[in-house]
């Protein structure tokens, strides 16, 4: 299955753009926008994602961009992507 990664358009939105570029460059991965996540005021917080509908955050939006390239390729380790 391929790993979907969803953002919430109103999550830092300038800071998360080049992250989310830099996403759909990978191979096998869906980034897509979705109203909403769920996790009501963390977008004003800090940015974050969703991946295999888990929470991921970082302090910034490089952080968030290495955070979610980890778990995928821990993922794709294990075989669960």
């Amino acid at each position: 299955m391929e790993p979907i990664i969803k953002f919430c358009p109103c999550n830092l939105e300038g800071q998360l753009c080049e992250v989310k570029e830099r996403l759909r460059q990978l191979s096998n991965v869906t980034v897509t926008d979705e109203r909403c996540l769920n996790y009501c005021g963390q977008c004003l917080e800090k940015p974050f994602a969703l991946l295999h509908k888990k929470n991921v955050v970082g302090d910034t939006a490089e952080e968030l961009y290495r955070l979610l390239v980890e778990r995928l390729a821990v993922a794709e380790k294990s075989g669960s992507t």
